[in-house]
């Protein structure tokens, strides 16, 4: 048993120095940095010098920090973000056998490690913080493993909120011999010799050190190697952005979000997430709302209705269609007609533009007038009765002409014939033909004169 103890602790060693030649220090003779230093000789360098076989203050190996702190830092800065494997710790022990008795432990307890971009640890990640171990079970050296991106190693211990576990050192202390961050120091790679290409797509190019899983992926991808699109109308970093309303529901560019067809209607822009002004609508707000709305120019950004109506005249959800079918007014609702040749009205008055049909009157030709209406056959009977009748009235004038004239010749004659017979009795001469003798009808009184049927008497 003995036995197979040693060769436990052989086998874990052994794959301790394996790693540790897989792997490069990246922390090698790196600027180093402490909140509070104690002498100059045990300066933060101390701790990325590469010597810690003795570990002992006087062997100017290891950094101390200042007494009577209740926190302590110290961080190296690495000069630039590496894929790290874990990082290596060796404590000061003043070279007596680590175990309870040992006075350092107790400084040791309670320490935290971080990774950060920043030398703000609260910005990084946290590797290791110690919440369990007793002078008895804390390891030293350690390996933590850390498999993360990072410039900064910090170191952090603090004694800020007591009353802490038995064993803890009342003050802060940070008396590191060694520290050593063990990873690739090509970007881009993993594997122990560190000469696997990480995935095209991973973030920054980094991937897990073991694993080649990414990290984090390029915007629009996804999937642990970064090897699937987004989908599902999301893009982005992460996959975490949503599409705007791109033509027709087609999904947007998964890394950049525009729409490569342009977009639907009501929205516009290259990722179609801007509404349509008002005024506008239709894909990409090209279209004009009507100035014929109730509201001119004012419509629905999607479909181009106008949402308060139309003005009189005009019909349709857009109102751009004039009023049609013998139509007019508000909602085209009013009824028209009998315009002359069958021409619509206006669609706002109702008027007809060139008159009406015969047979109605009125601004809207509605009034129906009552007339009688003649047929072919009755403007036949007119056209010869109306020429008829001049006929006639030209046969009458010239029947009393003709008569005239008679009645003068037979006058003629009497007075002729009574100048050759003086002697001769006198006939009668017809009252009539001393009237038409005399230019105009004689008085009354003058028929009262004695006639020549008087005198025979």
């Amino acid at each position: 048993m003995k036995n197979m103890g040693y060769f436990g602790i052989f086998s874990a060693v052994s794959v301790i120095i394996r790693l540790m030649e897989a792997y490069d220090n990246l922390a090698l003779m790196k600027p180093a940095w402490q909140l509070y230093s104690h002498e100059a000789r045990w300066g933060a360098h101390r701790a990325v010098d590469g010597l810690y076989s003795n570990l002992a203050a006087g062997g100017n190996q290891c950094t101390t920090s200042g007494n009577l702190k209740s926190t302590a830092e110290w961080r190296v800065d690495l000069g630039g973000v590496f894929s790290i494997h874990h990082i290596f710790i060796q404590y000061r022990t003043d070279n007596l056998p680590w175990d309870a008795s040992n006075g350092y432990t107790g400084r040791f307890l309670g320490y935290s490690v971080y990774l950060s971009n920043t030398t703000n640890k609260e910005d990084g990640v946290l590797c290791f913080r110690d919440t369990n171990y007793t002078p008895a079970t804390i390891p030293n050296p350690v390996n933590i493993t850390c498999p993360y991106h990072g410039r900064y190693v910090i170191y952090y211990n603090n004694r800020t909120h007591p009353p802490y576990p038995e064993g803890y050192s009342i003050d802060a202390y940070n008396e590191l011999c060694e520290v050593e961050a063990l990873g690739c120091r090509t970007p881009g790679y993993y594997g122990e010799s560190c000469s696997t290409p990480c995935p095209q797509n991973c973030q920054e190019g980094h991937c897990h050190i073991t694993e080649g899983t990414c990290l984090g992926c390029l915007p629009g991808y996804k999937g642990l190697m970064c090897d699937k699109e987004c989908n599902d109308f999301k893009y982005g970093l992460g996959c975490n952005k949503t599409c705007g309303k791109c033509y027709q529901g087609e999904p947007c560019d998964h890394v950049t979000g525009v729409c490569l067809n342009g977009c639907d209607a009501g929205v516009y822009g290259d990722k179609c997430m801007t509404k349509c002004q008002v005024g506008s609508y239709g894909s990409n707000c090209r279209e004009n709302c009507s100035v014929n709305c109730g509201l001119p120019k004012t419509c629905n950004r999607e479909t181009g209705r106008c949402t308060s109506g139309c003005q009189p005249g005009w019909d349709g959800i857009t109102c751009k269609t004039t009023c049609s079918n013998n139509t007019y007014g508000l909602h085209c609702t009013l009824t028209c007609g009998n315009c002359r040749n069958g021409q619509q009205c206006h669609q706002v008055t109702g008027t007809c533009p060139q008159g009406c049909v015969q047979g109605y009157d009125g601004d809207t030709c509605d009034t129906r007038l009552k007339i009688m209406y003649v047929t072919a056959n009755d403007q036949v009977g007119l056209a010869f009765y109306g020429l008829l009748a001049p006929l006639i009235v030209s046969v009458l004038c010239n029947a009393w002409c003709l008569m005239r004239m008679l009645r003068k010749k037979r006058q003629h004659q009497r007075k002729e014939t009574k100048a050759d017979n003086p002697n001769s009795p006198h006939e009668p001469e017809p009252l009539y033909d001393d009237i038409e003798e005399s230019p105009g009808y004689q008085e009354l009184g003058e028929v009262s004169k004695p006639s020549t049927y008087d005198t025979l008497t």
